[in-house]
């Protein structure tokens, strides 16, 4: 589990909490980074605690570079996100895939390969429409230096989506990104960093 600034993140996989290798911390940025193992084909969640801020904070999970929303925490407590919505009743899973071939761009971007929570403080500030649902990319849409990538797995049903979410703005004047950040750079069961 990372912690930092009031906040821990994790990422759990067949039940149990990835551990994590060669953690770096960067005060200044109010960022943490380590590297995760991953199994191909297993899926996996992102959970996140707010020790008790007292401030009200949003989320956006980064998976490869392809951002969906989180959850709002109201000064303390957990949340997790373990797919993407798909529909108003339905989502799906977050998966580590096996990447074959070239990448649809031929490029490859700072972000693969990594799951990204970042976490901001902000003031609610009355009620806008629901997000609009995503078009999921497909997996190894970007290269990937690991051997793995970011896959959403078959869709399945969910809780039924609220027709409206917060409208938010900045907690204060030095809020306006994001609070803290975690980096989880995954890689291979027996080829990542440490292991």
């Amino acid at each position: 589990m990372l912690t930092h600034r009031e906040f821990s993140a994790w990422i759990v996989s067949n039940n149990q909490p990835l551990p994590e290798y060669l953690v770096a911390v960067d005060e200044k940025a109010g960022r943490v980074s380590c590297w995760i193992p991953s199994e191909a084909g297993k899926q996996f969640s992102v959970h996140w605690r707010d020790h008790g801020s007292n401030v009200h904070t949003c989320s956006f999970i980064s998976l490869d570079g392809f951002v969906v929303p989180g959850r709002f925490l109201y000064g303390t407590g957990s949340a997790s996100r373990e797919g993407v919505r798909s529909g108003p009743t339905s989502e799906r899973p977050f998966i580590f895939a096996e990447y074959h071939g070239a990448s649809s761009s031929g490029e490859c971007n700072r972000n693969t390969g990594t799951i990204m929570l970042k976490i901001k403080r902000v003031s609610l500030d009355g009620h806008k429409r629901a997000n609009p649902f995503q078009t999921i990319p497909d997996a190894g849409s970007r290269a990937t230096v690991s051997g793995h990538c970011v896959g959403y797995g078959d869709e399945r049903p969910t809780y039924e989506q609220c027709p409206s979410t917060w409208q938010i703005k900045p907690y204060d004047k030095a809020s306006k990104g994001s609070y803290v950040t975690f980096v989880f750079r995954y890689r291979p069961q027996g080829n990542h960093v440490g292991g």
